[in-house]
């Protein structure tokens, strides 16, 4: 029995793995087209499913978002499912006529398995999410051009100061347009491609932070950036705590791109900057001020480019095919570089401008307009204006309407002119912009402005760094569209300052009806139209036209409303009664004219605040009673003239037996006179001057004190400058100045000049400590100069033509001499000029040791005994010695490496000017132009220029009357 159950079971067994498989077989044979059907059907569903996927990933690749990884490997097998569907209906289609049951049963069977992966797929392709939001790279990159040449020092520098721990934050600043945000982009893209090993970020982040960019939207870019969800709707507050959470545990760099103001970091939601932590923060702005706000450890200035890389931009944006298809062309093409003052926006603009004018006409007319700053005008220029527009950012952001004023007055100056930082003062001063109580108040003011204007990039250092400003040529060109409307032709503001103009036309005469101010300084006017048409007229400036000799008196019947006039440096010889119709007038300048008698019409401008009336050398009268009219004046500067008439000796008790100006008449002024200048020529009259009550003293000079041997005087307290020259018979001076002399006040002066004293010997110092700038000059007998150790602040000393003196300081003290020869005299430690010049006994500068940590120039000329530098190796911040090549050859050094440290800084030179600055070269007055631009007398200097004029100008224009 139990053998039947087993065969039955085996039977059993076989016949179920004989027939299923044949089963299955058949099925395929029979349910082939059933299946085919099916599969065919499914294929389409699939076809819809995927054309739904596609769709969505199309939207959200808007959304900036990436596709699910599983959604591609879908996409993939469904392509390769479609692709494998088609074969199988190829190959039915083709065996269809020859149909063996082999391959029914083949095609059958694929048709089934398709079928039952297609369902699987299908199911699988039901997608909740087919993208997700793109999670933050390392760094992403931002469109850029390349860098210009020069800039690569920038960028290494900053990359240098991210690897430095101790830096956290660096600031780069500079003006519009001159390449910061470049900069700033070649930054982030450097990042490309580099091991994040090398830096140690995780994160680097480039977001703009200008101003029309809140705190709000700063947070939003930076979230994007880095693939954080901020919830709309939510505070600033709320966004920063998630932004900090995110951050802190970051290593980040943040590239923060034009801003413009200080930005609160942990308002924003970005943990401090701290190089040790890698968390660090790169800014650009156009303020210096911004990076000290921010607390930048670094800074740096980006400059324009210098002539030849800003010459190498433009011939790249304005191609060498054109500028090169025309010899004069290519003569006008670098003066329209040179235009452009090396500003790289300005290159680059116009220089694609220009790269579609080939004709020689298109070129010199567009120099012609970018000479009159009027870049605007120029035809087909296209973008130009995008130029003014960028820098005007920098305007319309300074801090209110009266500092955007006085920005715009200095572009009543030249192109490219070096501009006296007391002119401008004074200028800002006469033209209302500045209240001040006191004079000290409104200089302050005055320099506090020009700093501000400085760090916004919209004013330079001048050729003398201390005391002059200029304004770059295209942000003056952006002053003059400003003040002329932008464009809109309206013409209130006329400035053809330093464009060679000779003759005024009829043509000229017609714009000016509608103008508030006319700048015509520094041309060759030689005559003035008689009559002008000019009823709206508040500024007008003629200064440095040295061939203008008279003032037609219909010209002020002309100018009736005018409030500020200047005619300083102009050789008239009279000044029209006329002047008196003025009685709008508030500042008038004669400073440096030929006037011999000041018209008694003066006192008729009862609204005159401010008179100058310094360095007038041919003024002999002074009318009585004009300054006493003068009942609003607050500034009169007499500095320099050498009118000596108040001086006179008048015997009659009567006023009404002289006609001169007296001293005792300033006492009608002293209720408002906040500023005197003036030259005295006697002790008694300085005693006079002293006495008056309320007198404030900011300019003197004592000249020619005749049978003066011995001057001790007290400085007053409002004294800025004391000028002593011309005392032939003086032999010593000394200041008795002590700290109680001025209460809690501290003593003014800062400048002080002896100059041609033949006969002085001795010269003693009382307290001088705020004393900046020392000139002696020929004082033949003065054997040494020791009472400049009693001035600690002492930073320019200057001294020429003194044939005695063997030595500049001798040190009196009991120290022995081998151990004073080792320690250094610490008494020139702020001194950063030192100017040497014909000093034929000179043999060393002391006895004992001196040490100048602060020596900048060192110039020795004509000082043939001086064998022998003083100067030790921590001089760290000089950058100049100037002198004679035999000289410097014939000098002696303990040691042949004792000069290698100084050798690079020597400069050979055969010029031998006292009276000028050693930063300066001395052929800035070799041709009127570059007199014009670069150089003014020093408002301290007692020496006259007119010999330098004669040489530039026609010697008979400045021969004196």
């Amino acid at each position: 029995m139990s053998v039947l159950m087993l065969i039955d079971s085996i039977s059993s067994t076989l016949a179920s793995h004989l027939w299923n498989p044949l089963a299955t077989r058949l099925r395929y044979l029979i349910e082939m087209e059933e299946n085919i059907g099916k599969l065919d059907s499914t294929i389409k569903n699939l076809e819809v499913r995927k054309n739904e996927i596609q769709i969505r990933l199309k939207i959200s690749e808007g959304k900036q978002e990436t596709c699910n990884p599983e959604v591609t490997e879908w996409l993939e097998k469904v392509t390769a499912m479609e692709t494998e569907v088609k074969e199988i209906k190829n190959v039915q289609r083709k065996r269809k006529q020859s149909f063996s049951y082999w391959s029914k049963y083949e095609i059958g069977m694929q048709a089934a398995k398709k079928l039952k992966e297609a369902k699987m797929l299908h199911e699988n392709g039901a997608f909740k999410q087919v993208s997700f939001e793109i999670p933050p790279y390392f760094v992403q990159e931002v469109p850029t051009v390349p860098l210009t040449k020069g800039m690569e020092c920038n960028l290494r520098d900053v990359l240098q100061y991210l690897k430095d721990g101790k830096v956290g934050i660096v600031g780069i600043w500079g003006m519009g347009g001159v390449g910061k945000t470049t900069l700033l982009r070649k930054i982030n893209n450097h990042f490309i491609g580099v091991a994040k090993e090398n830096y140690e970020f995780d994160l680097v982040i480039y977001v703009m932070a200008s101003t029309a960019c809140g705190i709000g939207q700063l947070q939003a870019d930076i979230a994007e950036k880095i693939g954080l969800f901020l919830k709309p709707g939510s505070s600033t507050e709320m966004h920063a705590s998630l932004l900090l959470s995110f951050l802190r545990r970051k290593k980040f760099l943040l590239l923060l791109d034009d801003l413009w103001d200080y930005l609160d970091l942990a308002e924003a939601g970005i943990p401090y900057p701290s190089g040790l932590n890698n968390q660090k923060v790169v800014l650009a702005t156009r303020y210096e001020s911004v990076c000290g706000h921010m607390g930048a450890q670094k800074t740096i200035f980006v400059e324009c480019l210098d002539q030849e890389k800003a010459w190498r931009l433009f011939k790249e944006k304005a191609t060498e095919e054109v500028i090169n298809s025309d010899v004069r062309i290519k003569r006008l093409a670098k003066e329209v570089a040179e235009e452009c003052g090396g500003l790289p926006l300005a290159l680059t603009i116009i220089g694609r401008a220009m790269s579609t004018k080939r004709t020689y006409h298109e070129w010199a007319l567009a120099l012609s307009y970018l000479k009159k700053s009027r870049i605007h005008e120029i035809p087909n220029m296209g973008n130009a204006n995008h130029i003014y527009t960028r820098l005007k950012l920098s305007y319309d952001c300074l801090q209110d309407k009266q500092i955007k004023e006085c920005f715009l007055c200095c572009s009543l100056w030249p192109e490219d002119y070096s501009i006296w930082k007391i002119d401008l003062i004074d200028c800002w001063m006469g033209m209302g912009l500045i209240e001040y109580d006191t004079i000290e108040e409104a200089y302050d003011k005055g320099y506090s402005i020009i700093e501000y204007l400085k760090n916004a990039c919209l004013l330079e250092i001048g050729y003398l760094e201390d005391s002059e400003v200029r304004v770059h040529d295209i942000i003056r060109d952006m002053a003059l569209w400003i003040s002329s409307g932008c464009g809109d032709q309206s013409m209130k503001c006329i400035v053809q300052a330093g464009v060679g103009m000779h003759n005024i036309t009829n043509r000229e005469t017609e714009k000016w009806r509608s103008a508030r101010n006319i700048s015509l300084m520094c041309n060759y006017i030689s005559e003035l139209p008689q009559i002008i048409s000019c009823s709206n007229l508040q500024f007008l400036s003629l200064q440095q036209n040295f061939r203008l000799k008279v003032i037609p008196p219909s010209l002020f019947k002309s100018i009736l409303s005018v409030t500020y006039l200047d005619l300083s440096w102009v050789p008239i010889k009279e000044l029209p009664e006329e002047i008196g119709t003025l009685v709008e007038l508030q500042y008038l300048k004669l400073k440096q004219t030929h006037i011999k008698f000041l018209p008694m019409a003066i006192g008729q401008l009862r609204k005159l605040k401010y008179l100058d009336l310094s360095y007038i050398d041919f003024l002999e009268k002074i009318p009585y009673g004009v300054f006493s009219n003068l009942s609003m004046l607050q500034v009169l500067n007499l500095y320099g003239s050498r009118y000596a008439g108040c001086e006179a000796e008048f015997y009659s008790r009567s006023h009404m037996d002289y006609d001169e100006f007296r001293i005792e008449e300033l006492s009608c002024l002293s209720r408002e006179l906040k500023a005197l200048g003036i030259m005295i020529k006697k002790v008694s009259t300085l005693k006079k001057l002293v006495g008056i009550h309320g007198i404030h003293v900011r300019l003197l000079g004592l000249y020619k004190l005749n049978g003066e041997t011995s001057v001790t005087l007290t400085v007053p307290e409002s004294a800025l400058i004391l000028n002593i020259t011309d005392c032939s018979e003086l032999k010593e001076f000394s200041s008795v100045n002590e700290p109680q002399c001025y209460g809690s006040h501290l003593l003014r002066l800062e400048i002080l000049t002896f100059w041609n004293l033949p006969r002085l010997e001795k010269i003693s110092m009382g307290h001088l400590e705020n004393l900046r700038v020392l000139h002696v000059g020929k004082t033949y007998l003065l054997i040494d100069l020791s009472c400049i150790l009693k001035l600690p602040y002492l930073e320019q000393l200057y001294v020429s033509c003194c044939n005695k003196m063997k030595q500049l300081v001798h040190i009196k003290n009991n120290i022995n001499a081998e151990v004073r020869g080792e320690v250094p005299i610490q008494g020139f430690q702020r001194l950063r000029i030192l100017q040497l010049n014909s000093l034929p006994s000179l043999e060393n500068l002391s006895n004992s040791r001196l040490d100048f940590p602060s020596l900048e120039y060192f110039d020795v000329f004509a000082c043939p005994k001086l064998k022998k530098l003083p100067l030790v190796h921590a001089m760290v911040k000089l950058r100049s010695i100037r002198g004679e090549k035999t000289w410097w050859e014939n000098l002696k050094w303990d040691d042949e490496s004792s000069s290698l440290p100084l050798f690079p800084f020597f400069k050979a030179s055969e010029t031998r000017l006292a009276s000028f600055r050693p930063e300066l070269d001395t052929s800035v007055i070799s041709s009127p132009k570059a007199f014009f631009t670069k150089r003014q007398p020093p408002f301290h200097s007692s020496v006259r220029f007119t010999s330098y004029l004669k040489s530039m100008f026609e010697a008979e224009e400045f021969t004196g009357p």
